[in-house]
């Protein structure tokens, strides 16, 4: 038995190891990911904490994207994570998103948006690499403010999206969400890390998830 289990062991050590080599992530991943934290570290306050506390995928996608674009279909790039079953948060999986049928219900112009995947169905389905919103997942915008409790009939995705510095009501019906398989495979060397968890990602990745884990009030070993 000790035959089999130490190439198997052997095995995983290399493929962690390899995971680690490629942690060299283009300035271009660094500067999303440094946005994404960003941009998330100013929203918690507006998202009430229960929904923090359930959820089992969040999304963020800062952007400074104007009509010209946004009718276009492209919206813009963001990252991922998804609640792991010890109820950690994996390593983040970078994300594209569009559409071009959602511009007119916030007036053209939009600055930021969070997801926040409230089913471990929606997240399988934004982990297959192509989700509808709207269509693959029921999605609603989401409640602000402290919130009193869980509401019972969450719809599978919320959505937070900030326009010129306000809070507004726009649900994404019809926007795509895509894994960045490139951007995934450059940093991870792999096509989608939404089952990596955050401890075995290249050390340049490890602040997004120590954002979401503090404020969603998980336990995060790689956090400071």
């Amino acid at each position: 038995m000790k035959y089999f289990v130490m190439p198997v062991l052997l095995g995983l050590f290399i493929l962690l190891g390899s995971v680690n080599a490629r942690a060299v992530p283009t300035v271009s991943e660094m500067n999303r990911l440094q946005s994404a934290t960003a941009l998330f570290e100013q929203m918690p306050g507006m998202i009430p904490p229960y929904v923090l506390r359930h959820a089992q995928g969040i999304a963020v996608i800062p952007g400074e994207l104007k009509a010209g674009f946004i009718f276009g279909g492209e919206l813009g790039n963001g990252v991922m994570v998804a609640r792991l079953p010890n109820g950690r948060w994996s390593a983040p999986s970078f994300i594209t998103m569009g559409g071009a049928n959602w511009g007119a219900q916030i007036g053209g112009e939009v600055r930021n948006i969070v997801l926040i995947f409230n089913t471990p169905a929606s997240v399988a389905l934004a982990e297959s690499g192509n989700l509808t919103l709207g269509a693959g997942a029921s999605i609603t915008a989401g409640p602000v403010g402290t919130g009193l409790g869980v509401n019972t009939r969450m719809p599978a995705v919320y959505s937070y999206v900030s326009s010129a510095g306000a809070y507004v009501g726009a649900t994404l019906n019809g926007s795509v969400l895509a894994t960045d398989y490139g951007a995934n495979r450059d940093v991870y060397g792999m096509a989608n890390p939404l089952r990596l968890r955050a401890s075995a990602a290249p050390g340049a990745t490890r602040s997004f998830t120590c954002s979401i884990a503090r404020a969603t009030g998980a336990s995060e070993r790689v956090c400071g």
